[in-house]
């Protein structure tokens, strides 16, 4: 009798299903010795099997059960270079108390990482090794979290990345521990190459800059050459328009658009004073009552103004005023803002007045004002009558509404952000019921609206909005809708720091209410405890 195989393995007399000449498996070897008998042939010698401490025929056995057992956990014989080990993190580990906490938020709290991540990042910590893969997991998933993750992990981070395709993004992400060298530039992964110019350009934007200039003509990837342009957004200056304007031929949309982004930044260079000039020739005024902007139509854009603007001439000219508003728009959006109040003879205020009977155009000066970071058009943004803070509504696209809202603040430093909310809060605060003056919705004495007004600031509250949330939901129980109360609760638990914790009483004001009133507390006390331990 043929001793049996292991399932999937063919027996002695089964055919033969490799080539005569290939050498006899380890199976082979131990059924012919089997067949022989080790009193006349001893167990064979198979290198990666290992030796057992009896002999004859119980170690015949023993080599056969191990061969089976590993044939059917999937093994096939191979060979491998050992793994050339990453260097040693020279930053201290977080906390053993840090680390556990990483571990609740990353089970339970998802929405508090971004901010462990950062206060992390800032103490100079770097994560426990064995979280690392479930971070770079989270990142591949959330691209936000990427700049944070890359600075907790590390070369370690970088180190697991090159073996495994799928957090690759890791190795491309600046850290502040980069330094250029010779040997990453010209002999580095693309990935090496970006980090070393990302280096240089803190220390040398000059040299960087010559760097660049050299390396864009010889790259073919329009990816490559989109990350290496952007090494120019660390330190921008006046002398970066001569490359950034020869981007804008670059035969890739992504690099084209780029380079405008960074133009924009430039608010005094030839490259933005032609665009002065292209939107000087569409704009004019109305005398007439009422009081309105009148633009001119967007007919096709000239050759020159589609260069300056990134963008390449259409196939055949555009047959209605929407399109040619499509490609006006973007104009509108990337000259520079004073191009109106110097043509018009007012200020931002006054422009957004003049524009009300326009929406679609009160719509482009928003974008303006947040692709061109300008302070002084956001302010008058906020301050609108007609859709500043205090008219914000819950009607429409609330969620774009929110995300418009905060892109504005954000030009603000956060300080005035809060100043500014504040002061729209406290004009507000003296209105009663659920409904706006107009009668169109909520209006910001509302708790829901105030929460997502809140939520827009996107930066950490001053005890004045601290101290006005807290009086919301402890104030008078018809100031309150149910679902408004519970978001509110939501975003003070993210975004109150966690020193106001003193604000709130520590029983429910509210009964009803208690579970979402309790849990904004519990949640401060954890993001407190939180930055104590790092």
């Amino acid at each position: 009798m043929n001793p049996t195989p292991p399932t999937g393995r063919p027996g002695p007399d089964a055919p033969a299903t490799r080539p005569a000449s290939a050498a006899p498996t380890a199976w082979e070897q131990l059924v012919s010795t089997a067949l022989v008998g080790t009193s006349r042939r001893p167990a064979p010698h198979l290198p990666d099997l290992p030796l057992g401490h009896r002999e004859g025929a119980a170690g015949l056995l023993d080599l056969a059960a191990l061969d089976s057992v590993r044939t059917r956990a999937g093994y096939t014989a191979h060979t491998a270079e050992p793994v050339t080990p990453d260097a040693a993190d020279p930053r201290p580990g977080v906390g053993a108390a840090a680390d556990h906490r990483l571990d609740v938020i990353l089970a339970d709290r998802p929405e508090l990482l971004p901010e462990w991540l950062a206060h992390a990042a800032q103490g100079g910590r770097r994560v426990n090794h064995t979280r690392i893969p479930d971070l770079l997991e989270r990142a591949a998933r959330d691209s936000s979290l990427r700049p944070l993750v890359a600075a907790v992990v590390g070369d370690r981070g970088t180190w697991l990345a090159s073996h495994n395709t799928s957090w690759s993004f890791i190795s491309r992400e600046p850290l502040a521990t980069d330094v250029h060298t010779d040997t990453a530039w010209n002999e580095g992964t693309p990935a090496q190459r970006r980090r070393a110019l990302f280096a240089l350009r803190a220390t040398d934007p000059a040299a960087a800059r010559a760097l660049l200039a050299e390396a864009l003509p010889e790259e073919s990837r329009v990816e490559e050459r989109r990350g290496l342009l952007e090494a120019l957004a660390v330190n921008l200056g006046p002398d970066d328009e001569a490359l950034l304007d020869q981007a804008l031929d670059d035969r890739g949309a992504n690099v084209r658009g780029l380079a405008l982004a960074l133009l924009v930044r430039l608010p005094d260079s030839a490259h933005a004073h032609r665009l002065r000039a292209h939107l000087r020739a569409h704009l004019g005024r109305d005398q007439g009552p009422p009081r309105a902007l009148d633009m001119v139509d967007m007919d096709v854009l000239t050759a020159d103004q589609l260069r300056d603007l990134a963008l390449v001439p259409p196939k055949k000219r555009p047959d209605t005023r929407e399109k040619r508003w499509e490609l006006g728009r973007v104009l509108l959006t990337h000259a520079p803002l004073d191009t109106w109040t110097d043509h018009l003879g007012t200020d931002p205020a006054g422009v957004l007045d003049l524009a009300e009977p326009q929406p679609e155009l009160r719509e482009v000066l928003a974008d303006a004002v947040c692709l061109q970071r300008n302070r002084a058009w956001a302010r008058a943004l906020l301050a609108d009558p007609a859709g500043g803070l205090g008219r914000l509504r819950f009607v429409g696209n609330l969620r774009w509404r929110s995300a418009r809202t905060r892109e504005i603040l954000g030009v603000l430093p956060a300080e005035e952000r809060c100043d500014v909310v504040a002061a729209a809060i406290d004009a507000l605060g003296a209105a009663t019921g659920s409904t706006a003056p107009d009668g169109s919705g909520q209006s910001l004495a509302d708790i829901g609206a105030l929460g997502q007004v809140l939520l827009a600031v996107d930066a950490p509250w001053t005890r004045p909005i601290s101290d006005e949330v807290v009086r919301r939901l402890t104030g008078p129980a018809d100031d309150r809708v149910a679902r408004g109360y519970r978001f509110l609760c939501e975003v003070a638990a993210e975004h109150m720091p966690p020193e106001h914790l003193d604000l709130l009483p520590k029983e429910p004001p509210f009964e009803a209410e208690g579970p979402a009133y309790l849990r904004l507390r519990d949640t401060l006390r954890f993001r407190l405890e939180m930055h104590r331990e790092l």
